[in-house]
């Protein structure tokens, strides 16, 4: 008998398989099982845990070579599907709930430079950047090749859509539809050029000298740059504290527009609370207020599924949504996007008339055709599992260099974790410490709005560019730095 699966469905290795191959299509044999397979992890048929057919059991139903099946078998395990298991063949991975770890004990953004005349950097543990070779460059060459020699070329002889190419607009708005459960369409997105970009424009919707702005307390520095630069009042929401200081914060200052991280607030990682996402978006009904919602690194997640964006339970137009694709694709783009809801975007055509698209044809329709053939969610799915074992790497690390020393504050989400050093040494002390070994840390002061905090001796500690063979070296040297 096959093995027991999650909520006691059938092992799909007890059924014979209904899959069919056809010998005249131009798709090689094993991409059509593999296709097929996946398909059907994506429906159901392969629940979490389950086993797939054995190599052997499948080849001899299907009338084919083993080594196709292990080809097929192969991607599905390249791509974060399945993964081989010795002595229990190949087994579906839960796409959502991923547990390497037991969660600690312990309770975008880009990393600042290493200050100039620092020792050579050995081990970088910046947050923002990725690791060498992320970007798929043989596919996106691909791509644009096909787009320059083709009839759409064209679009390189005129201005196009200020508000981004239609077939990108289509693309992300089918997928937060599809799998954030939200509610908007094409015309609703605007794809601009970076979180800055987006912030800056979208304060033209607002007027300086009446509207204040509220962030989290701590909160991106970028964001809160600018909009010191536009010349708005910004006044701290605590998120360190409970629930009520944020919202006695928000009566007091009555803001607006209100930025905010949920789904991973930076640089804390906390996860905030649907209840208080239910509570928030009825307070921004009654008090006349915009939210910006960043969910700048809701496609990273290592332990439980994302709660739903603020945007899917917005029933009143309050919250403005914000997605990129710098923590997935490359921030080198300088692509994101606004979903804007319908009285803003009106105030948007009518601010905007007659603009200039900010971000280049060729990178919009590159994205959009590498979204439309399935290369997107591939690629994804890859950067999803390297992730994971990244964090997983980072977080034994930790434990095994530096143990009782530090609290690690992380809840399984994001592209960093912070490291809370418990002998009370400043920043400035632990920064010099780690460069003078070869390692690059973060300070979190810049964060923080206030001078007195409770996370003076708190370090950023990124993973999202850094080798995953590196990363236990690295927190060695570090820990070797700091405690001798």
């Amino acid at each position: 008998m096959g093995a027991a699966v999650p909520g006691g469905a059938r092992d799909p290795s007890d059924e014979r398989t209904s899959m069919q191959l056809d010998e005249s299509s131009p798709l090689p044999l094993y991409r059509q099982i593999y296709d097929s397979i996946r398909t059907g992890i994506d429906a159901g048929s392969y629940p979490p845990g389950s086993r797939l057919p054995s190599i052997r059991g499948l080849a001899d139903e299907l009338q084919c070579s083993r080594n196709t099946i292990d080809a097929a078998y192969s991607l599905l395990v390249e791509e974060g599907f399945v993964a081989s298991r010795p002595g229990s063949g190949y087994r579906v991975l839960d796409l959502h709930q991923l547990s390497p770890v037991p969660a600690p004990a312990a309770a975008g953004h880009t990393s600042p430079a290493a200050p100039a005349g620092a020792n050579p950097v050995r081990y970088d543990f910046s947050y923002g950047n990725l690791e060498p070779g992320t970007f798929p460059a043989s596919a996106w060459r691909s791509i644009v090749d096909d787009l320059l020699l083709s009839v759409e070329s064209r679009t390189c002889d005129t201005y196009t859509n200020p508000l981004g190419e239609m077939a990108l607009r289509q693309q992300i708005a089918w997928r937060l539809n599809s799998s954030r459960n939200m509610d908007c369409t094409a015309d609703q997105i605007i794809v601009q050029a970076g979180t800055a970009a987006s912030i800056q424009n979208l304060l033209a919707l607002f007027d300086s000298g009446r509207d204040t702005v509220c962030m989290e307390e701590p909160g991106y520095d970028g964001a809160r740059q600018v909009f010191s630069r536009s010349a708005f009042p910004v006044a701290p929401c605590r998120v360190y504290g409970t629930m009520e200081n944020f919202f006695e914060d928000l009566e007091k200052a009555q803001p607006r527009l209100l930025y905010v991280t949920p789904s991973s607030q930076f640089p804390t990682c906390s996860v905030m609370p649907i209840k208080m996402r239910a509570r928030l978006i009825a307070w921004a009904e009654a008090n006349d207020t915009y939210i910006l919602e960043d969910d700048y690194c809701r496609d990273f997640r290592y332990r439980e599924r994302p709660l739903p964006p603020l945007q899917s339970m917005d029933q009143s137009g309050r919250v403005i949504y914000m997605g990129t694709f710098s923590k997935s694709l490359s921030p080198a783009l300088r692509m994101n996007y606004l979903v804007l809801p319908p009285r803003l975007l009106e105030r948007w055509h009518e601010k905007f008339r007659g603009a200039y698209p900010t971000v280049p044809w060729l990178s919009q329709a590159a994205c959009a055709r590498f979204m439309a053939d399935g290369q997107w969610d591939r690629h994804l799915r890859r950067l999803q599992m390297k992730n994971l074992r990244k964090y997983t790497a980072l977080f034994e690390a930790l434990q095994k260099a530096m143990g009782q020393k530090v609290d690690v504050l992380e809840n399984g989400t994001g592209l960093h974790l912070l490291v809370d050093v418990k002998d009370g040494r400043s920043q400035e002390e632990l920064l010099a410490l780690a460069r003078a070994a070869g390692v690059a840390v973060y300070g979190t002061e810049r964060y923080w709005m206030s001078e007195n905090h409770p996370l003076k001796s708190c370090m950023l500690v990124g993973f999202s560019a850094i080798r995953e063979e590196d990363i236990a070296p690295g927190i060695d040297a570090l820990a070797q730095a700091w405690f001798g």
